[in-house]
Formats: C-alpha cells, structure tokens, sequence
C-alpha cells in the first residue's frame, strides 16, 4: 500500500489524540444512527402494535439490505484511496460518486420492478416505493459519511446521522400517531432520508468517476469481492429480523427486533470506535502500523466487552423500559443477552479486516463474511422451530452470536496469514471475559434473588471498568 505524502502521517501521539477526541463524537453520530430507533421505540411499539411493528422492522430491513447492494463494498476502498498519495481525496470523491450513481440505477431498476410487480397485483405501491426511494438515499447517505471518515471530519458525519436517523424515525412515528399503519410510517420515513441524502451530497461534494478514471477502475476491482461480502455482512447485522419472521412470525419478529435494538446497544459502541480508529489505522505509520494496531485494538476491545456485559445485566430493566408486559419479556432479555456477545467478536473482526483489506485479500473477506451468514441461517433453522415462541427468538440470537464468532475467527485468521498483525493473549482473554459475563445475563432469572446478582454484577464491572480506564486511555494515546 503506498503510504500517504511524507508530513501528513500521524505520529502515534497524534493518532491517539485523534482516536479520543474523534471517538467521542463518532460515538454519539453512530450511537444515533445504530440506536436512534431506541428513542423512538417505546411509543412505536405502542402506537403500531407488534403486527405492524414488525412489518415496519422488515421494511427498514430491506432499505439495508438494499442500499448494501447498492453501496457495491465501495466505503471500504474510499478510505483506503483517500490516504494514498496526494491525488487519494480526489480519487474517494470520485468513488464516492460511483456509489451514488450505481444506487441511483439500482433505485431505478427497484422502481420498474416494483410498476411491474403491481401491475401484475403482486405488489403494494405504497409499500415498495418508500423501501427504494429510502434505500437510495441512505447509500447517498452512507458516501457522504464516509468521505467525512476519511477527512477526519467527525461532525460532517454527526450531522448527517442525526438527521438520517433520529430525524427520519421521528418523523415516521408522528406520521404513524395519525394513521398507525407501516405505510404511513415507512413513507415518512423515507422523505426525511432523501433530505439527508441532498445534505450528504452538499458536505460531501462528490466527483464524477470518469475524473479519476483509472483509480476508480482499480478500485472498482478492489471493492468486487466486498460486494458479496457487503451482501453477507448485512444479513448477518440484519437478516436475523428476517429470520425471526419466517421461524416465529410477525409478532415473534416485533419482540425479536426490541431485543436486537437493546442488544445492539455495545455492538453500535464498537462500530462507533471503529469509525474513528479505522482511518488512523490507514494512515499510520507502516513501520509501527500493525503493532499499534494491536494495542489500542485490545484496548477498544476491553471497553467494548464491559459495555457487552453491563447491558446484558442490566436486560430486564432496559426491556420493561422499551416494551409493555404484553411482550414476552423472558425471551427478550434471554435473546438480548446473547446478542450482545456479538459485539466483542465484532471488533476483534474489524482490526482484522483492515489487514486483510490493506494486503489486498478482499476476496478473504468476502468468504469469512459468507460462510459466518451459512452458519447463522442454518443454526437458526435447527434451533428455533419448534421450540415455541420463547426459545425460537433466543434460537435466532443464539445463530447471529455462532455466526460472528465464525465470522471473527476467520477473518483473524487469514489477517495472520497475509500480514503484520497479531493479536496479543489478553485480547482473547478480555473477549472471553465479556462473553462471558453477558451469558449470564442471559441465563439469570429475572426475579428473585437473580435480581441481586445482577445488580452486583454490573457494578463489579462498572468497578472493573474505572480501575482499567486510565491504563486504556494511556494505550489509545500512544
């Protein structure tokens, strides 16, 4: 990989600095585009109820699945090119724009589909043009965000989370208070998210691809196998909602999607600290890349396995918060506690990833990422039928956690065969201690005596936590 110009490499102090002072507002940008649907969860619930919650939960599912495809594995190579050579902003721009306009041809062929379908009375208009309309826009979304990644330029991505997320899913929930339908939820939903795919296109100023022609062919090449993986890496963030709803029904999947939103809770604080390590990772030093790499990944790691196992504890109050005693409670907080694991697999994996993709193995991501989505769908069809409504939404959470450890060892694995990195003992140490502890909040009862142990459990980890923070922020700052 050919390193940025001589003077604009971080040092490892400056890296650090970056890295604390970044992350914070990356933590709160992506804690609102992760989470933002919390805010507005337990009057969603209430107002739409679990049938119509449910649907809303599929369709903001396939918006996903669809801007992923759309985004054709490109946000990865943006950030590499932008930090290779002087010519690297020019070229992201370019890749940027090459992604706004692949998904503007992919809303285009959705839109025919979507006439032909309903001319054929397959298919509800009103369903299917906000779920194409809103998949475009939030590609349009997710290129401004990333050209803010790799500018260093964390508000750019804060303004456009808020308003792509917390201001969309609010003005979907006030749509729905006049009419509690997915319809009426989905399509407001989708205008404020083109709003913030024209605010996207104004901080982000993306570039034609034929103005870097060749990078962008090469990077095109670069980004094929990451489609795939893209593809796959969304289904096992959000093909389990799907799952749920084939396995458990509508009602399972409304239940299922409050325990994935509060599961996600650590895994967002992961995706979060990566958005600001990531970019500095890239742009490191290459003599003291992969050792520094190594550091402070284990450090991230070690605060993303406490929040894992806080939020598991703390399950059944955070559900009775969210939800009403008409939810199944027992299966949510069981399902919620396995979920969070996800998270602590999830950032040992994007260290990894960046090795991988650094020594241009992306086809080796790519077959991690599918082989893990194989394992989740086929746990997930062993374990949840027949093992009623309870044991078939925690049968789901248990295939999504299989899948990423799957995901998380492979992925390690083909980083120490094609590079530099290599992750110390404590980090596995620290993933299985977090694990660990988040089980058990899945498996405590949530009354009696239990109620004890989890609130102990949580302060010794809150404990644990204060007495490691001054060690990790010296880690973090070089």
């Amino acid at each position: 990989m050919t390193s940025a110009p001589e003077g604009t490499e971080p040092t490892a102090d400056r890296s650090g600095a970056s890295l604390g002072a970044h992350s914070v507002v990356y933590l709160v940008g992506t804690a609102l585009q992760g989470l933002g649907v919390l805010l507005v969860l337990p009057f969603a619930t209430r107002v739409l109820g679990e049938i119509e919650f449910g649907r809303v939960a599929t369709g903001l599912v396939i918006v996903q699945m669809v801007g992923t495809i759309a985004a054709a594995g490109l946000p990865q190579v943006v950030l590499r090119e932008h930090h290779r050579g002087e010519d690297g902003p020019r070229v992201a721009r370019a890749l940027a724009g090459t992604m706004v306009l692949l998904a503007a041809g992919l809303g285009i062929a959705g839109l025919a589909l979507a006439l032909a379908l309903s001319a054929a009375g397959h298919a509800d208009l009103g369903q299917w043009v906000p779920l194409v309309v809103a998949a475009v826009a939030l590609t349009t979304v997710v290129a401004g965000q990333t050209l803010m990644r790799a500018r260093l330029q964390p508000w750019g991505f804060l303004a456009l989370a808020v308003l792509a997320t917390v201001g969309a899913q609010l003005a979907g929930l006030l749509a729905a208070r006049g009419e509690p339908t997915s319809g009426r939820y989905l399509t407001a939903y989708a205008v404020v998210v083109v709003l913030a795919a024209v605010v996207a296109l104004v901080l982000g100023r993306p570039l034609p691809p034929t103005v870097e022609r060749e990078r962008v062919r090469a990077g095109i090449r670069l980004a094929a196998p990451l489609l795939p993986q893209a593809a796959a890496m969304l289904g096992l963030l959000s093909g389990d909602v799907l799952l749920a709803r084939l396995l458990v029904g509508e009602s399972g999947a409304g239940r299922y999607q409050v325990a994935l939103q509060l599961g996600n809770m650590p895994f967002v604080l992961s995706v979060a600290l990566f958005n600001a390590w990531g970019p500095l990772v890239l742009s490191h030093p290459i003599g003291s890349r992969w050792a520094w790499t190594a550091r402070t990944g284990t450090a991230l790691t070690t605060v993303v396995a406490a929040g894992a196992a806080g939020v598991a504890l703390l399950g059944p109050w955070l559900v009775a918060v969210m939800a009403d005693p008409g939810f199944d409670h027992v299966s949510m907080v069981a399902a919620l506690g396995v979920i969070c694991t996800v998270s602590v697999s999830y950032m040992l994996y994007q260290g990894s990833s960046l090795a991988v993709l650094d020594a241009e193995r992306t086809g080796r991501l790519a077959w991690a990422a599918l082989a893990a989505l194989v394992v989740v769908v086929l746990v997930a069809l062993w374990l949840a039928p027949g093992a009623g409504a309870t044991g078939g939404v925690v049968g789901v959470a248990i295939a999504k956690a299989v899948g990423y450890v799957v995901l998380m060892a492979l992925t390690t694995w083909f980083a120490r065969t094609h590079s530099p990195l290599r992750w110390p003992p404590r980090a596995a140490a620290v993933a299985v201690g977090g694990v660990a502890l988040a089980l058990v909040g899945a498996v405590l009862p949530l009354d009696g005596p239990a109620v004890w142990a989890r609130i102990a459990l949580a302060l010794l980890v809150a404990v644990a936590a204060a007495a490691l923070a001054p060690r990790i922020v010296r880690t973090l700052r070089g």
